[in-house]
């Protein structure tokens, strides 16, 4: 007995509470009901004024998900007879006789005069539908019936700004011809014009061009006179032969291959498409206007808050280039004017204007970038100046520091030498005996010093005639690998006594070289010298030579103290020293690499210098390969052992 109540108690909780649930789900339907809209246009399928009405419709409404808009096209442009336009309402009825619409909207004067006309009749689609309508040229006169179901946008325009604009933008025109098709759009154009025609100055004469072809619109323009003229185009126009309308553009410029003049319009679909301007309706904005009346009718759930708008504006819409084509002073636009294809940068005024405008901003760019390169200029000086500043300071300093190193180049050799003849000037005038060797060690020391000076004299004369250019060298071929070899061998012993091991290798036993054989000499002998000074004890010196089809590479590589990096560059310029003479432990001028560089660079060659502290130092000397490898041999042995021994003699004195 329990159990059967429990089990009816939860029988009916859930009853209950599907009932509830039901009830929710229902309201939620009902707050989201979904509007069904019939929009219908006429004339042209692809017209672009009616379909800028429905893309602004739906931008207007494109939040409120819950409409849905069908559309149907009247073509009354083909159809316009009754037994099409009655055809059509039996095609709607039989369509969307199970459709249950809450609005019908229109957006021309053949759609809405078509809904009108059923909006009582019980066998229509459209009885008592809210109808909404734009576009319509037509005057409107609603029975107090139909107020009941209709409102829109009625056009109070006088149609007069079509003419206005164009006579502010030619000032000079007489003549006004407007083309128009057999629309009721047109027919109000016409009427309007007509009607308001004494608003005009009494020297426009308006001329209509009315027609269904494009054919009929071209001949009657033939015979227009082109002087102080204009066109007005109000209507579209079909082909003869195919019955498919024209393309406004293609229309425009069949029009203009025949007369030279300003072309204006009324239209949305000819902006942009070869026309000056217009006065245009935006077919956007209508849409736009459509979509905010459409959701305050669902918001009041009736029209009588949502009368009839009787004027919504137009715009002034004129081409930035045909402005210019048709010389206009575009001063004379109206306020408020669209301009279209005019570019962030293009400036709107008259072509003298726009011209000396032009050029004032040139001269002030000229002027900003001659001020920009006169800073540049003086920045560049003052860099200049700072680094001349800086070149003559470290002249200066290398000055000095040549002075002081030229003081102790000659007094230290000089004082050796003056020491050993006062010592053997002494022992002479004391009678002392005095053994062969002791007299050979001073002698000696006399003559190394001396080669010490001898070697610094020839290099500053040398220095002295590269400056002044009279330093003159002798070039012929020479086999350069024995070059080479005699000096290295020369050093040998010099060498030794630091116990340094030197290695001598060659790719080839004969390569022929274009050079002055005392001077390379000497460049090999300096290079030797340097390596030979900076090796410590039990170092090793390597002299390499090899070649390709056109240079010969002499390397001479010691693993010594190196050169820091920061000096690496600077070890040719004239007096440098990597040491300074207060610190540096070995003998030098500091002029022989430069001498070495000069020669080489003299001989069409290059020296390159590899370095690292502490790691040792590498020369590179690249020489040409003579075109003639023949050479005299005699010729190459015109030096003896001894010479070149007084030569590596006096460039090893400071050793």
């Amino acid at each position: 007995m329990n159990m059967k109540k429990i089990n009816s108690l939860l029988i009916i909780c859930l009853i209950i509470w599907v009932n509830s649930i039901t009830h929710i789900y229902a309201d939620t339907n009902k707050d989201n009901k979904t509007h069904n809209i019939l929009l219908i246009n006429s004339y042209d399928i692809d017209n672009e004024w009616e379909n800028q009405v429905k893309i602004g419709l739906k931008e207007s409404i494109k939040d409120n998900l819950n409409f849905n808009i069908k559309k149907e096209y009247l073509d009354i442009r083909n159809n316009d007879n009754k037994n099409y336009i009655r055809d059509f309402e039996q095609f709607l009825n039989t369509k969307y006789r199970n459709n249950e619409f809450d609005m019908i909207i229109t957006v021309d004067d053949e759609a809405f005069n078509l809904v009108r006309s059923n909006l009582f009749n019980e066998n229509s689609i459209f009885y008592k539908k809210v109808i909404v309508f734009a576009g319509v040229n037509e005057t409107i006169n609603l029975t107090s019936q139909e107020k009941e179901y209709v409102t829109g946008f009625v056009d109070g325009k006088s149609k007069i700004e079509l003419i206005k604009l164009i006579t502010n933008l030619q000032p000079d025109v007489k003549n006004i011809n407007v083309l128009l098709d057999n629309t009721n759009y047109s027919k109000d154009i016409k009427t309007k014009l007509q009607e308001n025609g004494y608003f005009l100055d009494e020297n426009i004469n308006l001329n209509f061009i009315q027609g269904k072809y494009e054919e009929d619109i071209i001949n009657r323009l033939k015979n227009m006179d082109e002087n102080n003229s204009a066109l007005l185009v109000c209507g579209v126009f079909k082909d003869k032969d195919s019955e498919n309308y024209i393309n406004p553009e293609e229309l425009l410029n069949n029009i203009k291959d025949i007369k030279n003049v300003p072309i204006y319009t009324s239209r949305e679909d000819y902006i942009g498409k070869g026309v000056v301007g217009g006065y245009v309706d935006m077919g956007r904005e209508y849409g736009r206007a459509l979509g905010k009346m459409v959701l305050k009718i669902y918001e009041d759930k009736s029209i009588s808050q949502v009368p009839l708008i009787s004027k919504l504006n137009s715009n002034y819409v004129v081409d930035y280039h045909k402005i210019y084509d048709y010389n206009i002073n575009p001063v004379n636009l109206p306020k408020e004017t669209i301009i279209i294809n005019k570019k962030s940068y293009e400036l709107l005024l008259p072509v003298g204007q726009k011209i000396a405008v032009i050029i004032i901003i040139i001269l002030i760019l000229i002027s900003i970038l001659y001020i920009i390169m006169m800073m540049l200029k003086h920045r560049k000086n003052n860099i200049k100046n700072r680094n001349l500043y800086q070149i003559a300071k470290d002249r200066e300093q290398l000055k000095t520091d040549f002075i002081a190193n030229m003081s102790h180049e000659l007094r230290t050799p000089l004082n050796i030498i003056r020491s050993a003849s006062t010592l053997l000037e002494l022992k002479a005038n004391n009678n002392e005996k005095v053994d062969n060797e002791y007299i050979l060690d001073k002698a000696q020391r006399i003559n190394q010093n001396s080669d010490r000076l001898i070697r610094l004299i020839n290099n500053l004369i040398d220095i002295t005639k590269f400056d002044s250019g009279f330093y003159e060298y002798k070039c012929k071929n020479e086999n350069i690998v024995y070059v080479v070899e005699d000096i290295v061998f020369a050093t040998v012993d010099y060498a030794n006594e630091k116990n340094l091991e030197i290695i001598f290798d060659t790719d080839a036993e004969e390569i022929i070289t274009n050079i002055d054989k005392e001077k390379i000499e000497r460049v090999i002998l300096n290079l030797l010298s340097n390596a030979i000074k900076f090796t410590n004890e039990n170092g090793k010196i390597e002299v390499y030579i090899k070649h390709d089809e056109k240079f010969v590479y002499i390397t001479i590589k010691d693993n010594g103290i190196g050169i820091p990096k920061e000096k690496v560059d600077h070890i040719f310029h004239r007096f440098y020293q990597v040491d300074s003479i207060l610190s540096r432990k070995n003998e030098g001028s500091g002029i022989g690499l430069c001498i070495v560089d000069e020669i080489i660079k003299m001989h069409g060659g290059k020296v390159k210098i590899k370095s690292e502290e502490n790691e040792g130092s590498t020369f590179e000397v690249r020489l040409d390969i003579a075109d003639d490898n023949h050479f005299e041999k005699d010729e190459m042995e015109d030096k003896t052992d001894i010479n070149i021994k007084d030569v590596v003699k006096v460039e090893m004195a400071d050793i």
